[in-house]
């Protein structure tokens, strides 16, 4: 029954990378990163757009590729904080929401179009007291090249992510996208126009225990 606007802005900046020769010809690629991200959210009102709250990410992942097997595993740090307009209007504070933990994930390609993955989080400190990790899954399917750009590829996907947070009783959240993937020449490395559902409860750490179900229609660069 509203209309909201989420907005994401991060980047990953690669340390050092070391490739280690591996026995059957497939090397081992080991990368270090840091990572930083906020992600917010807007009510959209006809004259003015509600700031409603933002999340503040900052990870230390370490990367792992072999073949069609690839790793990731990060410290990290989340923050929540409600947004001014939201505050003033429900007269809402919100509350100190703070995270820090490890967090891991693998990956396998099943085939050149099929990709599974599975990852578990670790919590060392939250608060409120209630953070109890969680566990994500899901899958990921292309088609083949459409062949619309001679030089850059450009396929359809369908992504299947599940969640089971630990601070809303292991429920599941769910979120579903098909989009379209658009190589690009210069600049950003890709352009993704997708459509997606979610159901579950909100993935922002300030409202974590609000239930959500909602479709959405989404833009991204990957640069």
């Amino acid at each position: 029954g509203q209309n909201l606007a989420d907005v994401g802005l991060g980047n990953t900046w690669g340390w050092a990378r070391w490739r280690l020769p591996g026995k059957d010809g497939e090397d081992w690629i080991f990368q270090m990163n840091v990572a930083g991200m906020g992600y917010s959210r807007f009510l959209l009102h006809s004259l003015v757009n509600e700031f409603q709250t933002i999340d503040f990410f900052l990870d230390a992942p370490m990367e792992l590729r072999r073949g069609r097997f690839s790793a990731q595993a990060m410290m990290f740090h989340e923050s929540s904080h409600l947004g001014d307009d939201y505050i003033r209007r429900t007269k809402d504070t919100g509350f100190r929401y703070s995270v820090e933990g490890f967090r891991s994930v693998a990956s396998y390609e099943f085939h050149p179009r099929v990709r599974g993955y599975a990852g578990v989080t670790a919590v060392f400190h939250g608060i409120p007291s209630e953070q109890h990790g969680a566990i994500q899954y899901g899958f990921e399917l292309r088609s083949p090249d459409l062949g619309w750009a001679k030089r850059h590829e450009c396929w359809l996907y369908l992504a299947q992510d599940f969640k089971n947070y630990g601070r809303s009783g292991w429920n599941l959240n769910s979120k579903t996208d098909l989009g379209l993937r658009l190589g690009l020449p210069r600049g950003a490395r890709a352009l993704r126009a997708h459509l997606g559902y979610f159901g579950g409860r909100s993935e922002y750490g300030q409202l974590h225990k609000n239930r959500e179900h909602y479709w959405d229609i989404g833009m991204s660069f990957d640069f």
